[in-house]
Parts: structure tokens; C-alpha cells; sequence
């Protein structure tokens, strides 16, 4: 059932009082419209097939929050400081530190490099909800406040032939989690306003024209398919600010490749979305209807997704009239 701006309002004035949803430094945005059909074949045919079945993605019946930006480099490292006493692997591990966290073993102590702090940060899937689980603990020092929470880690394991054991979603009570392919898709294509019906856009910038290539202050639109040169930066989390999602999400193409919580159906990979800084072949990868897939022991980047705060529903409001405006424009 949609939830019209009438009843959004009223709901807004009748729900009862709820404790506030701790934001843990992290920038939401709030993405309504709950009960939205999935895509169709016409916007996006390369999910009919080669899925074996159709592949129903993009519809999600609640409203949820997610991150603006991916997860950055000192976000991270706030995490790995606080899970390094209980890590049992190298201290130097790219699946636990990405790849712009250092180590210093002589003070024993994790660090970023000037420059690197805002710049889109990597890990593995199983590391990834090992913070959500932090977060969902109010950042409990504890090492079970890493084990437990949003996703149960005694679950997770490889089997001889290459599937994985993992819980395959997290718990119905969780505060935080990695952010579904439903969910993904919803927050970057998802458009209640385009048509005067609602829709999906072909790329994550509320468009159907690919995003161009280039640096944000030569006119670029995304860090994907630019060509790398000797002492060429990489560029800190929402550095196209004009580049958005009907809802206001930042980077869906650019940044990192990013994790979803959600099985390919052999259980051998998570699906990933999104293109890289400096990636190739960025039109292809950034298309609505193109997917890609990791094992949870790969390395990408993420970004989380969260229960509503108890002020979503007035500011559902305001975010429906919004994207409705974008589209027409």
C-alpha cells in the first residue's frame, strides 16, 4: 500500500514516540515510497533473461535509511581500532584494513595517511558486517559486540564446493545492516515521480544518458572511465554533489564498487553494484540492469543501511515532493 502525503503527515502526528536512532557520524538519507513495484523488462532487459527466472529487484515494502556516501577511509579506521585486539589475522590484511589504512608495527597502532581520510574505504563482506553489528551494539568495546547483532558471524564459512554458510540476511530486529539489492537499487534508480507514475532511471544519477567521465571541476560526472596518470588523486566521497539519486544519494557510479547483503542464488557470491574510481567500461557496469558478484572473502567498498529515524515519516513529506520535482525537470 503507498503511503500518500496526506497519510505520511498524519502518521507522522500519530505515531507514538520512539527512542532517536543514534546516526554513529554516518550522513542518511531516508528512502520512502514503501511497497514500490520492482523494474520490468523494458527498464531492464539484460535481467530477462539471462536469469534462468525473472529476476524481481527494486521493489522494498519498508522505509529504511542509507548512507549518502560510501563507507570513507576514517570511518573505517575507527572501526578497525576498535575490532584490532580481537582480529586473528595479518594486522596488515587488505580484507581487514582496505587499501589505505597502514599499520605501524612499531607502535602498534593503525593510521591513515594525510590525504586519505574522506577517500572511499574497502573490505571484505564478513568485516563489513562485522561493523554493522558494532554499530547495532552502540559501539560496545566487547568482542561480541562485533559477533552478534545484525548478523550471526559463527554462521560464517566456505564449503568444499566453493558455497558459503553465511546467514543470508540479517536479523529481522536489526538496527543496521548491509543494504539489500532491493534496497540498493531502489535508492539509486528509484524515481516516485518519473512519468507522473513512478520508474526507474537506466543510471544512478537520475538519468537515462550514461554519466560522463572527468574530474568534478572539468564538468565530469563520475570518477569511473577516467584514465589514470602518474600522481592523479583519489577523490574523497561526494566530490559530484550535483551528481545525485532521485533520493539524494551521492557516488552510485564512481568511488568503489560497492557490497549488497543479497545471495546470487548459489550461494557462491554477494552481489555488488556501482563502478570504481578509474574503472573501466563505466556505462556497462553502472546500468541498472547489470549486477556484479563476490565472494564475502573479496574486497569491496560499502555503504550501510539502517532502521528510520522516528522524524522519517514528516520528512517523507518533503523527499517525495522532491524527487517528483527532479523528474520533471
Amino acid at each position: 500500500m503507498r503511503w500518500t502525503a496526506l497519510g505520511i503527515a498524519l502518521a507522522s502526528l500519530l505515531a507514538p514516540p520512539c527512542p532517536a536512532q543514534p546516526d554513529h557520524g554516518f550522513d542518511w538519507v531516508t528512502i520512502g515510497d514503501p511497497g514500490n513495484r520492482d523494474v520490468t523488462p523494458d527498464e531492464a532487459p539484460m535481467f530477462f533473461p539471462p536469469f534462468s527466472e525473472p529476476f524481481e529487484v527494486g521493489g522494498v515494502d519498508h522505509v529504511y535509511r542509507i548512507t549518502r556516501t560510501e563507507v570513507t577511509v576514517s570511518q573505517h579506521l575507527e572501526f578497525v581500532s576498535a575490532y584490532a585486539p580481537y582480529w586473528d589475522g595479518f594486522p596488515d590484511d587488505p580484507h581487514f584494513i582496505g587499501f589505505f589504512i597502514q599499520y605501524d608495527a612499531a607502535e602498534d597502532r593503525y593510521f591513515i595517511p594525510q590525504g586519505f581520510e574522506d577517500v572511499p574505504t574497502e573490505m571484505s563482506w564478513h568485516i563489513a558486517a562485522r561493523l554493522v553489528n558494532w554499530l547495532h551494539n552502540d559501539k560496545a568495546k566487547e568482542q561480541w559486540a562485533f559477533e552478534n547483532g545484525s548478523y550471526d558471524t559463527s554462521t560464517f564459512g566456505k564449503n568444499d564446493d566453493g558455497t558459503w554458510n553465511d546467514q543470508p540476511a540479517h536479523h529481522p530486529d536489526a538496527k543496521f545492516w548491509i543494504p539489500t539489492i532491493d534496497e540498493w537499487i531502489k535508492g539509486m534508480h528509484w524515481d516516485p515521480g518519473k512519468d507522473g507514475q513512478g520508474g526507474y532511471w537506466k543510471y544512478p544519477h537520475s538519468s537515462d544518458e550514461p554519466p560522463i567521465p572527468g574530474w568534478p571541476w572539468e564538468g565530469g560526472e563520475t570518477s569511473a572511465g577516467i584514465v589514470e596518470e602518474p600522481g592523479d588523486p583519489y577523490l574523497p566521497v561526494g566530490s559530484y554533489p550535483h551528481v545525485q539519486s532521485p533520493w539524494g544519494l551521492l557516488d552510485g557510479s564512481g568511488g568503489v564498487r560497492e557490497w549488497t547483503e543479497t545471495f546470487a542464488v548459489d550461494r557462491r557470491a554477494r552481489f555488488k553494484n556501482g563502478t570504481a574510481q578509474y574503472q573501466p567500461f563505466h556505462e556497462h557496469f553502472d546500468r541498472l540492469d547489470v549486477v556484479g558478484g563476490n565472494p564475502p572473502n573479496g574486497i569491496d567498498g560499502v555503504r550501510l543501511a539502517s532502521v528510520p529515524s522516528p522524524a522519517a515519516p514528516a520528512l517523507l513529506v518533503c523527499i517525495a515532493f522532491t524527487a517528483r520535482r527532479r523528474s520533471h525537470q
